[in-house]
């Protein structure tokens, strides 16, 4: 979707830097302003070239081409833009607040919640209220491949549990503390991305890890716990034993490449609204990892047909009941 608009003042730079060096890089100009390099690139080429460009001339097209100027819903709408903004600071997802709207008959796109903040048109700024707290929208970071290593390997894993045709199969992580010195285990059930926040107040070496995850899927019906995907970390060193204990299948993503297990990610990334990074996360108890975990799952999703993960969890623990 179109980003927000250049500036005037940002037009004024890039005409700057063009009267100043003609051959200046577009690259280098955008470095300047804080924008995309193709910005500039399009903006220069639309008004004139680099020896033609104009500040004032660029901004008056840009108004002049925008067909239906008018003033957002959430800033025309008072009571509405301060209902979306209490939302997110209370740490509630865009599309979350979307899919409250439209159940009780008000048309919001969560894109135009994001594109809001983003756009500096509600009174929260990204930082404070959105998952990833990134100031700016970016794409996707390219990937890059590495060699197998000598553990159960992802690529193995069963169609069942790739396609999310059947229950019972789970993702693990760790959300790390400040300076390394404490962690918070995390894990998310593939298919209705109910996720658990279990305390680690011993560490998290392996025998404590494993001593959580014990502890985790204890109280999971033996039919909702069929295998489990981690990372290459060496604190799941003591994987063995927990396979055991619960017959589950492990496996293991390939090195430096934790996207593979995209589920808990996306989790983590929710939880990170709560527990953000260099917070200690040994002062952070179970009733408080409760009341976060509640959060999360009560949430509705838009990849769950609007429904939360607690209201399919509860569904797929009474089936196996």
């Amino acid at each position: 979707m179109p980003g927000v608009p250049l500036l005037l003042s940002e037009r004024e730079e890039i005409r700057v830097a063009l009267e100043a060096d003609p051959d200046v890089s577009f690259a280098e100009v955008a470095r300047r302003i804080g924008r995309d390099r193709s910005t500039v690139s399009r903006e220069v080429a639309r008004n004139g070239g680099r020896e033609a460009y104009r500040a004032a001339a660029a901004q008056g097209r840009a108004e002049q081409r925008r067909k239906r100027p008018r003033r957002w819903r959430l800033c025309a709408d008072e009571a509405l833009r301060e209902r979306v903004t209490n939302e997110l600071r209370a740490g509630r997802s865009p599309a979350a607040i979307a899919a409250d709207l439209r159940a009780e008959g008000l048309a919001l796109c969560h894109e135009t919640i994001c594109s809001a903040v983003y756009g500096g048109r509600l009174e929260v700024r990204a930082r404070e209220c959105l998952r990833r707290r990134r100031p700016r929208r970016r794409g996707r970071q390219a990937r890059h491949a590495s060699a197998r290593p000598a553990l159960p390997n992802i690529s193995a894993r069963p169609a069942a549990v790739d396609d999310r045709s059947e229950l019972g199969h789970w993702e693990g992580d760790l959300i790390v503390g400040a300076n390394n010195r404490s962690a918070t285990l995390t894990l998310i059930e593939r298919v209705t991305r109910f996720g658990r926040l279990i305390d680690l107040p011993e560490g998290y070496h392996a025998e404590a890890v494993l001593a959580a995850f014990l502890e985790a899927f204890e109280s999971v019906p033996a039919p909702l716990r069929r295998s489990l995907t981690l990372d290459q970390g060496g604190e799941w060193a003591a994987w063995p034993a927990l396979a055991d204990a619960y017959g589950l299948d492990l496996w293991f993503c390939d090195p430096h490449s934790p996207w593979q297990r995209g589920a808990i990610e996306n989790f983590n990334g929710h939880v990170r609204f709560w527990l953000p990074r260099g917070r200690r996360l040994d002062v952070v108890g179970p009733d408080e990892l409760g009341r976060i975990e509640g959060a999360v799952n009560g949430q509705r999703r838009r990849l769950l047909g609007w429904s939360s993960p607690a209201q399919l969890w509860d569904t797929a623990v009474a089936a196996a009941a």
